[in-house]
């Protein structure tokens, strides 16, 4: 996103005032790891020539979802930064944020796992751009147990 508001959650945290350039990509690793990797900086701030990007803001958020039972896993999450890690207020503003952030998205989807567990057909899934990443690895994973594959190799 070039020239973006910049989210209070982000300035709040980064201390950014004005206008941003954010991107962000997914990696993906079946069946259960997905890292969300994370860039903001001031409009016209880009990454060196070399690859080094010493004025840009980096957050990797880390889930790992585990099955645990029938409808029922476990929601691993973790987030890492590259700026104010020796600043305690900054690591519990982030930390309350992404919780509530999580816990948004528990509701959401115990309410989703409800719904899917009853009778009703018809329903229509309605996903957002920012979902991309999400979708792209339910459709890996969905490939994966199709073609009947093993998404992870067990070593002895």
């Amino acid at each position: 996103m070039d020239d973006a508001e910049c989210p209070p959650f982000y300035a709040r945290s980064t201390g950014i005032e004005g206008r941003i350039t954010r991107w962000q990509d997914i990696e993906y690793h079946a069946p259960c790891l997905y890292l969300l990797h994370s860039r903001i900086a001031p409009v016209g701030v880009l990454p060196e020539a070399d690859g080094s990007d010493p004025n840009g803001f980096h957050t990797e958020i880390t889930y790992a979802i585990t099955p645990s039972g029938d409808g029922k896993v476990y929601d691993f999450w973790a987030v890492s930064r590259d700026w104010a890690t020796d600043d305690a207020e900054v690591t519990e503003f982030l930390r309350g944020n992404n919780h509530t952030v999580v816990m948004q998205d528990v509701t959401a989807l115990n309410l989703l796992q409800k719904t899917l567990g009853t009778e009703r057909t018809g329903y229509q899934e309605l996903s957002i751009n920012i979902d991309t990443g999400g979708l792209a690895a339910r459709r890996i994973l969905a490939r994966l147990v199709e073609e009947g594959e093993k998404p992870v190799e067990k070593v002895q």
